[in-house]
């Protein structure tokens, strides 16, 4: 249906043709993490759990954009991915499950990046409660509409989730439009958001449905524009995420896609149990107070703070540290080449691992 207007030829490169992007991914990830997390935590990340440890990992080692990248990655492929690095003369051992790349190794790995960036539009942990439900959205609102435009109605779904379906059925009703003429809206819509930036949108118009044409699946369309199927996943969702951003920017000018976006009530994402404790915080409650009433540890607690720190704009932090502890915890970590918490508590024996990690938290990266 829209291929025909986005036909920009795929960028891929030739260098080191037996290095998948995966490893170079996980490379990328523990060359960040510098041995200070274990490999899990980065299945953690790629997988999108939602833990405050993986929250606070995320922003201290600027992971965010790789929040939910790859949910259906397994532990027994990343240990197969690690294997197979070992193997290569990429990482050297340095405790359990902890890994270092090789430093004669590192300008290579530098290359490789290079040779396979990220998009600057990938944000996984901004949009990933976004993404699935856009895209079942798109593809499904793409498919009914080519079909309503010819005004045929013998079709197979191609998206069988039934909430979906009832989110598209109610909107139907709600569009001021002919049903007819709601796909030469739609196309109009896609192509505007879609060529006004340097994107390849055959990464994602290949996978559409139209009445004419069956879309692709993400690995036909890897096969199709000769690209590794892990580095087409990233690609694929940087234009998700590029959409969602253009589209929640410019409202007015998307009157069919921003209806594809249900925005959460809060401007912010907490876990369930952290938003718990932010009610109570938000009551006057005070962490001791907390730990009574919801019969929690200190730690859990602390924990729930420090995703707070992460997520809600603007927090006061200065209720959690004092001015002079925030300066010297500051000073300490922008002086130290670590971003291991045991290292700069060393150097700063009368502050506290909590007030540490809020510091963290608080005021971002400090690289």
């Amino acid at each position: 249906m829209l291929q025909t207007n986005f036909n920009k030829i795929c960028q891929t490169t030739e260098e080191d043709e037996n290095m998948s992007f995966i490893k170079i991914l996980i490379l990328n990830c523990l060359y960040k993490m510098n041995g200070e997390r274990t490999i899990y935590s980065i299945l953690h990340i790629l997988n999108g759990k939602k833990s405050s440890q993986t929250i606070q990992d995320i922003h201290i080692f600027q992971l965010t954009s790789l929040f939910q990248a790859f949910p259906v990655l397994t532990r027994e492929k990343l240990d197969q991915v690690v294997y197979e690095l070992i193997q290569e003369d990429w990482l050297e051992k340095t405790g359990e499950n902890h890994y270092l790349i090789k430093e004669c190794r590192k300008l290579e790995l530098d290359k490789l990046l290079k040779a396979n960036p990220l998009s600057l539009h990938l944000k996984g942990w901004r949009y990933h409660s976004f993404t699935l439900p856009f895209w079942e959205r798109l593809s499904l609102f793409v498919q009914v509409s080519s079909h309503l435009s010819e005004k045929s109605i013998r079709y197979m779904p191609v998206q069988r989730n039934l909430v979906t379906q009832l989110w598209l059925k109610d909107t139907l009703h709600t569009v001021s439009l002919e049903r007819s003429e709601i796909n030469h809206y739609l196309y109009q819509e896609l192509v505007k958001c879609l060529e006004e930036e340097e994107l390849n949108p055959s990464i994602l118009i290949n996978r559409l449905t139209g009445i004419h044409r069956i879309g692709l699946t993400g690995e036909q369309v890897a096969l199709e524009l000769n690209m590794d199927p892990d580095y087409y996943q990233l690609s694929f969702l940087a234009i998700l995420h590029f959409m969602i951003e253009k589209i929640l920017s410019n409202k007015e000018e998307y009157p069919l896609l921003s209806q594809l976006i249900k925005e959460s009530k809060k401007p912010f994402t907490l876990t369930e149990s952290t938003a718990k404790t932010f009610d109570f915080i938000q009551k006057g409650y005070s962490i001791d107070d907390i730990v009574v009433v919801r019969n929690l540890k200190q730690s859990t607690i602390e924990d729930h703070i420090i995703e707070i720190l992460l997520n809600v704009p603007d927090y006061p932090i200065r209720n959690l540290v004092s001015n002079e502890n925030i300066i010297k915890i500051k000073a300490c970590i922008q002086q130290s080449s670590s971003k291991s918490l045991k290292v700069i508590k060393q150097q700063l024996s009368d502050v506290s691992y909590f007030e540490i990690r809020a510091v963290m938290a608080g005021y971002g990266d400090f690289s």
